[in-house]
């Protein structure tokens, strides 16, 4: 028999602790089931997100020496595997006065003194005009971005020849500033890789839009002769470094204009372009929990040094 109105109102404590206990809010004459209340719903994370990127220490050594100084100019390159940037690579940077190559052992007693100084390392990467016979600069870069080391500055006129793809092409430059573009990434296995191109800032100051990251921004300064060609990418492991240095007679080609001595009428004099990573890189994706307490460690030991 069908249910008054009067008799089906009993029914409604049951029906409404029957809603409540099945976790069911009623919405117009339908029903959504919700297993857990909002409050009590777990915070969705994303397991695979990067900590944030470490900074990236690296020593920078500039070391003066003579065409004729055989330590430097022979008996260093020795113990430097050249090998390990690839013959094409090799092949270009020899045609453009340039040598490159890692040390990944000990240096004997009477090299490795010359690429040590006691001196408190600076945090400039203008290293032009230094009469030192050894400059020490320490850099912190975030992982790919970009940093410039200057070799040689002020040169008011400077002629340089190049060969790419087999061709020689040259041009005259003034107000010119040789520097080497870099950068620095972190391996996962304690590796540094660094990117290191040669660039020829040159004419006067002008105004340029420069795209970067997405967005356009005004940018002031000298138009830049970018080398890729002679550019070197290469990973350093942990304890390392990459060594950069001048191959050939004095010419006017990239490795003479980046490190050779520049306005005293002698060209015998040049230097060597030392980078060697300091602490253990990591990639992001492989980093430590507390990723900014290893950072601290990394800055204590820089300043232990």
């Amino acid at each position: 028999m069908r249910p008054t109105p009067a008799n089906a109102l009993w029914l409604l404590p049951i029906l409404a602790s029957v809603v409540a206990a099945a976790g069911c809010r009623l919405i117009g004459s339908g029903a959504v089931v919700e297993s857990t209340s909002m409050a009590e719903a777990p915070v969705a994370t994303d397991s695979r997100s990067k900590p944030p990127a470490r900074t990236i220490h690296l020593e920078v050594l500039f070391v003066r020496c003579d065409e004729h100084d055989e330590s430097l100019r022979e008996e260093l390159w020795n113990f430097v595997d050249e090998r390990v940037l690839g013959d094409p690579t090799c092949r270009v940077l020899n045609a453009n006065g340039l040598r490159a190559g890692i040390v990944t052992g000990h240096l004997p007693p009477q090299l490795a003194e010359r690429f040590t100084t006691n001196e408190v390392a600076a945090t400039s990467t203008d290293l032009a005009g230094l009469d030192a016979a050894l400059a020490r600069r320490i850099l912190q870069l975030l992982p790919g971005k970009r940093s410039e080391i200057v070799t040689a500055s002020q040169l008011r006129s400077v002629v340089l020849l190049e060969q790419c793809d087999g061709e020689v092409r040259g041009g005259t430059y003034h107000d010119a500033t040789a520097q080497v573009a870099l950068l620095a990434r972190p391996a996962a296995d304690g590796r540094v890789r660094i990117e290191a191109v040669p660039e020829l800032r040159h004419g006067p100051v002008e105004k340029s839009w420069v795209g970067e990251d997405g967005m356009f921004r005004l940018e002031t300064g000298q138009r830049r002769h970018r080398m890729e060609h002679a550019g070197i990418d290469v990973t350093v492991p942990q304890g390392g470094m990459l060594v950069i240095g001048c191959a050939g007679d004095a010419s006017a080609t990239v490795g003479d204009v980046l490190l050779r001595e520049h306005g005293r009428g002698d060209r015998s004099t040049m230097r060597l372009l030392a980078i060697r990573p300091l602490g253990r890189g990591a990639d992001p994706l492989f980093a430590p929990a507390d990723p900014v307490g290893e950072s601290t460690a990394e800055a204590g030991s820089l300043t232990a040094r």
